[in-house]
This record gives C-alpha cells, structure tokens and sequence, in this order.
C-alpha cells in the first residue's frame, strides 16, 4: 500500500524551489571559495549535507508536520542559523556573508515581517559568532574574482526573482478582484430578476447555477450542475439555441433570442431570453448568463385582446342597423 503524505502549507510549497535553488547555488559558492584557497573533505561534506540534502527533508518536515505552517517558520530558522554557519565556515567572505544574509532577511521578511526578519537577522549573527568561536576560524573577507561575480549575480538573481514573484502575485490578486467585482454585478442581476429562469452556464454552455424558479417548469436532474442547458431546448430550436449561445461566446455585449423550452409534464413555452457573456479581464469568457421570460401569457393576451377587438368591430355595422 502506497503512504500518502498530506499537503504541505501554501508557505512551505513556494519556499521549496526557492530553498532547493538557493542552497543549491550556494554549494557552488562553496566549491568555488574551496577551488580558491583550497579543498577539505569536511567542508565539502558538510556543503552536500546542510545545502543538498537538507531543503528536501525541510519539506518533508512541513508535510509530516501537525502543524504545516508552523513547521515551515522552524525551517525559515534552521535557514538562518545554516547560513550562519557557513558566513563562519568560510571565514566571513565578504560576498558570500553578503549573498547569505541579503538571501536570509528577505525570506524571512517576506514571510514573516518584522518579527520573521529580526528573528532570522539574530539567527544568523548568532550561528556565526558561535560557530566561529567553536572552530576558531581566522577573518578572511577577500575573494577571488570567480567566487565575486558568482555572489554578485545570485544576489541580483534571488532580489530580481523574487521581485518577479511579487508582480506575478499582484497581477493575480488584480485579475481576481476584477474577477470578484465582474461576478457581483452578475448576481445582483441575478437577484433583481429572481422570479425568472435565471441560469447560468460554464463556456461548455453546461449549467454552473439555476435560480429556484427552475423547479416549477423541469425536473431537477435538468437543470442540476455541469447538465447540458441546450437539453431543455426544444429539438426543432436547439439548432438555434446553439448559434445563439455561440454568438454570445464570441461577443463582447448581450444578445436576445426566442426559443422554446420543453417542461416537464407541459407543452413546450416559448421564452424570451437575454444573455450576457462573462469576461476576465484577459477577454477569455467565464460564464454565460440566461435570464429567461416566459413570453406564452403575454403572446395570449395579445390573441385574446384582438379577437375582442374583431369582435367589437363585426358587432358594429349590427348595433348601427338595429
């Protein structure tokens, strides 16, 4: 039997490429900074532990967790005192301290705010200091040009990405508002014509939602979520049913059209329906609106409204004779 691990939270799902990519490019910092002053079997195997191995079990901490969220905060602390670590490890070389530390104070402000970025701006001082002390290593800030330029572009490379991240996400939250505002002006059109068919419809022209006032006329596996709305048209009208659903598809305005509607246990009603295509802001449609009126009533006033005036007009030339 397969184990299924639960989800891990939103923060622990889009910390992990980052975690993963970062601690990766900060490995090949190392191999650099090694390749400039020379190899050690420990460094080296520390590097693979703490930069390739460990953001992995940090997102299998967050997804085993109770508490998901919470677990991934740990992980943003573990981060920092790593980083401190290694600012001590490569005996504070200026650029890669700098890459570190720029890399830990925004994750954790991002995540966390200011509480999260002077917690990890304190984590990382204090594993340096502290692991400094323990190793007694020297203070050698000078680097090379290779291991520069590496840190000088993982730095532009993490701000830059991060910057991208945040425009992407404020597009999204612009597209959804603009979403959100288009769906209320919807259904308050919706709630001001209550007592009509009011159904609306997925781009496949299959039902999404059907006003109350569905149940008087079909039966309610016709009308229930993701059923074919054109099923309710008459056969001889679902030709035109269809172009018309269609031309509102392609459209950006409202359209108008008479059909009949089979109902269940009754003759089929001619109605009288608006419908109004739904649009994101990028123009893709998202839904149709049908407000749909019975017209049979009206069209049987009209009938018995002119035989009453035939009526009155053949009765005419006889109440004049008499």
């Amino acid at each position: 039997m397969r184990l299924q691990l639960p989800w891990a939270h939103r923060l622990a799902r889009i910390n992990y490429p980052t975690r993963t990519g970062s601690f990766a490019f900060s490995f090949l910092v190392v191999v650099a900074v090694m390749a400039e002053r020379g190899f050690s079997a420990e460094t080296l195997a520390l590097g693979v532990v703490t930069l390739l191995i460990y953001p992995h079990l940090a997102y299998l901490h967050a997804r085993v967790a109770v508490d998901s969220k919470r677990a991934e905060f740990r992980n943003l602390s573990v981060d920092s005192i790593l980083m401190g670590v290694w600012a001590a490890q490569l005996h504070f070389a200026l650029w890669p301290v700098c890459g570190a530390l720029v890399g830990v104070c925004m994750n954790n402000g991002v995540c966390g705010g200011i509480t999260r970025f002077l917690t990890g701006l304190l984590s990382f001082a204090a594993a340096a200091l502290l692991w400094a002390i323990i190793q007694g290593v020297p203070l050698e800030p000078s680097t090379g040009p290779v291991v520069t330029v590496l840190c000088f572009v993982g730095i532009v490379g993490y701000a830059g990405g991060l910057a991208v991240f945040f425009h992407s996400q404020n597009s999204r939250l612009m597209r959804t508002r603009n979403v959100l505002r288009t769906s209320e002006e919807q259904f308050r059109f919706i709630a001001a014509h209550a007592g009509d068919l009011v159904s609306v419809l997925t781009p496949e022209y299959r039902f999404r939602y059907a006003s109350l006032s569905h149940d008087r006329y079909f039966d309610s596996a016709q009308f229930a979520d993701g059923a074919d709305w054109l099923a309710l048209v008459h056969p001889e009208d679902r030709p035109g049913a269809l172009a018309f659903l269609d031309a509102l598809s392609a459209s950006p305005h409202s359209q108008h059209t008479r059909l009949r509607l089979m109902l269940a246990g009754a003759p089929a009603r001619m109605v009288k329906i608006e419908g109004n295509p739904v649009r994101g802001e990028s123009g893709k449609l998202q839904m149709i609106v049908l407000l749909c009126s019975d017209l049979t009533l009206s069209e049987d006033l009209k009938a018995a409204e002119l035989r009453a005036i035939l009526a009155a007009d053949a009765a005419a030339p006889n109440s004049g004779k008499s």
